[in-house]
């Protein structure tokens, strides 16, 4: 069930799940020390803004253990990238107890954004789309960073699709923009040979 920003004030409480590429500081500090709004984000850490999302950084009083930052590094991969997802969202969704979920889709942990220092296709960024609906949770979607246009229409393409459960071409669909990404015209973007920096 896809959702709008008035019900999801409406539940009392909501799990905010971060995969831009950037921390979610903003989110994480509004809802620190509260217990109503958990907030989990997946992003690079280290000398990269904004500099913050610490593993350390679990909230304060009634929010203690209520944020949840899960830092990497350059050039993770699908697999890498999903070893943490899946377990880590699979024990919150066991644990915190959330009326709705809002997924932030940013499409700069892309791979081959040009901000971004990711490795992640298309498909597998929409891999959490996907994991997060097999749990049959109110669930909306948001977009964020990107700053590799192309990539982030192909990405909220496919990523519509996957929240719709319609199965799409690798092809680009013809619409009036279609030339803008030639040659081949693929819906799924290559991956970078780029190393990935993230121990097992």
């Amino acid at each position: 069930m896809l959702l709008t920003w008035k019900y999801v004030y409406l539940v009392q409480r909501v799990l905010y799940v971060d995969i831009n590429i950037h921390h979610g500081d903003g989110v994480e500090e509004a809802f620190y020390t509260t217990d109503r709004v958990m907030m989990v984000s997946f992003h690079k850490f280290g000398d990269y803004f904004p500099g913050t999302g610490d593993i350390r950084d679990i909230g304060y009083s009634k929010g203690k253990y209520y944020s949840l930052n899960v830092p990497l590094d350059d050039g993770i991969d699908d697999e890498s990238y999903q070893s943490l997802f899946k377990p880590i969202i699979g024990k919150v969704m066991e644990v915190f107890r959330r009326g709705a979920v809002v997924l932030q889709c940013g499409a700069d942990s892309l791979s081959g954004d040009r901000l971004g220092c990711f490795n992640l296709s298309i498909k597998g960024h929409a891999e959490c789309v996907k994991y997060m609906r097999f749990y049959n949770v109110s669930l909306l979607l948001l977009g964020g960073g990107g700053y590799t246009i192309r990539n982030v229409a192909r990405s909220w393409c496919y990523e519509t699709r996957v929240a719709l459960g319609v199965d799409l071409q690798d092809k680009m669909p013809q619409h009036e923009y279609y030339e803008y990404f030639g040659p081949g015209y693929p819906l799924h973007v290559a991956l970078s040979n780029m190393e990935n920096k993230n121990s097992r």
